[in-house]
């Protein structure tokens, strides 16, 4: 019987962290300028970042260290290949978040990380705490990811998405009523 409790604690744990995943956007070469932007904010552990390619050639390489302009160490580094920006119809491509602690990534085209200081970070906190600085939340990522080969993903060739915040407040909502199912379900159960 212990077993049964402990089981509907862990589902319940499970449900309520799917349903605060977010995803949060920044823009990659924003209004012509070498910059990630925003280049600092805090997301939780299971949410996902897209980039958004809008102005400039540019790609996204993990590091291991604030500002080094340097390619993270670890085997599955997250980076992307080089788009060239276009703010009507701009390429993206998902970071899915999975460790606590800080991320830092830059922009390896040219010299834009060691000349125009093209570099930022994504404070990744536990799942469920508060972040004290969010970042720009975005529309949910493609249902279809591509998957990640020697921590790269392919390019991601997805249609415009509706605006951001409809998207996020829909798939925020899809969840939650998912959770209250979930919810629902595990009650009548033990009734």
């Amino acid at each position: 019987m212990m077993i049964k409790y402990l089981s509907v604690i862990a589902l319940i744990a499970l449900l309520f962290s799917f349903a605060n995943c977010e995803n949060w956007s920044v823009n990659v070469g924003d209004a012509g300028k070498k910059v990630f932007e925003p280049n600092n904010f805090d997301a939780n552990v299971g949410d996902t970042v897209t980039f958004n390619f809008v102005d400039g050639n540019h790609d996204v390489i993990q590091a291991d260290t604030f500002a080094t302009c340097a390619k993270s160490a670890l085997p599955n580094a997250y980076s992307t290949p080089v788009h060239a920006g276009n703010a009507a119809a701009p390429a993206k491509e998902v970071w899915t978040l999975t460790k606590t602690g800080p991320l830092y990534y830059y922009c390896d085209v040219e010299e834009h990380c060691a000349k125009d200081m093209m570099y930022a970070t994504i404070n990744v906190l536990d799942a469920g705490v508060a972040p004290k600085v969010p970042g720009v939340k975005a529309a949910a990522p493609p249902t279809t990811t591509p998957a990640l080969t020697n921590g790269t993903a392919p390019p991601a060739s997805t249609p415009p998405m509706p605006s951001a915040s409809s998207a996020v407040r829909t798939d925020k909502q899809i969840s939650v009523a998912f959770l209250y199912v979930a919810l629902l379900s595990l009650a009548c159960y033990f009734l």
